[in-house]
């Protein structure tokens, strides 16, 4: 398979791949200028920002923030998994989405996970399991609502979110009640590892690769693998250019949910977003993923803030 090539049918624009890569990577290297770490320089007078492990090694740890109110009662959770290609990252790039979730009335969880090569499946997203359960166990003593969350992940945080949602076997091993998960939001995720596409690109088939520690695991690794249809509603977001993950990755998981009757499963394919810039740019006007992505909060988990904005 030639990426240059074979990948054209995959995203809309008729412009060179590599011009819309690097056009979405200099955005992301813009933004990361741009945007101050959450809890770099927190303004105590503002925001709540506490630190706390869910497990034993260091990375299993995770970041809640919310705005300090007089308010009492609980807010609603957006549980949120960073990407990075399951290899890097860490939940510091929360500070690329999570400023208009804060002001609109959430409590923002931003979790790290382990990382390949030193792991491979399944214990990253063992750990996506684990982190829940504490926030579903202790989120309320940081002002937070453990009957009412939505799991969002991009990318690599994209997959671990559906995976996290539709994995059965991972609720009945940690003992989670996903019946408190309101809503998911996956954007821009892998669904299917078996798709050939999401070998085209070198960079994202090395990534796989590394993850899965196995052609066995393909199955079980890809959310697609465990619908049943009982699985929350959900917002599925993928860009229309995506240069990285191919957007039948979207296509099929929500064509997945609905053939197995699964309750409000929406999808959009937006167009002119690549793969970056899909959380990139998330507060600035006219962010076409952001408008979708807090109109569908406002609807699912709806605050008195949001309702005020």
């Amino acid at each position: 398979m030639n990426y240059e090539t074979d990948y054209r049918q995959f995203v809309d624009s008729e412009e060179p791949l590599n011009s819309i890569q690097e056009r979405d990577w200099a955005f992301y290297g813009q933004c990361g200028l741009e945007y101050p770490f959450l809890y770099a320089t927190p303004d105590p007078k503002r925001q709540d920002y506490f630190a706390r492990p869910y497990s034993e090694d260091p990375l299993q740890r995770l970041d809640i923030h919310h705005l300090k109110t007089p308010e009492k009662k609980k807010r609603p959770v957006i549980f949120y998994i960073h990407g990075g290609g399951w290899t890097n990252e860490d939940k510091s790039n929360t500070r690329f989405v999570a400023h208009d979730w804060i002001k609109n009335g959430y409590t923002v969880v931003s979790i790290n996970y382990r990382l390949s090569p030193n792991v491979t499946h399944p214990a990253i997203i063992e750990d996506c399991a684990k982190a829940l359960k504490w926030v579903q166990e202790n989120i309320h003593e940081y002002g937070g609502d453990p009957n009412r969350i939505c799991v969002v992940g991009h990318s690599a945080g994209g997959h671990l979110a559906a995976l996290l949602v539709t994995g059965v076997k991972w609720h009945q091993k940690y003992d989670i009640d996903i019946k408190k998960v309101k809503c998911w939001i996956p954007l821009s995720g892998i669904h299917d590892f078996n798709l050939p596409e999401n070998y085209m690109p070198p960079m994202l088939s090395a990534a796989i690769i590394a993850m899965l520690g196995g052609d066995d695991n393909k199955v079980e690794c890809s959310p697609v693998s465990h619908i049943t249809g009982k699985e929350p509603p959900c917002l599925i977001l993928h860009g229309g250019d995506d240069w990285l993950v191919p957007k039948t990755n979207s296509i099929e998981l929500h064509n997945k949910l609905v053939e197995k009757g699964a309750k409000d499963a929406r999808l959009f394919i937006v167009k002119g977003y690549a793969h970056c810039n899909m959380i990139l740019g998330f507060e600035k006007p006219g962010h076409k993923p952001a408008e979708l992505i807090n109109e569908y909060l406002d609807e699912m988990l709806p605050t008195s803030e949001g309702k005020k904005l």
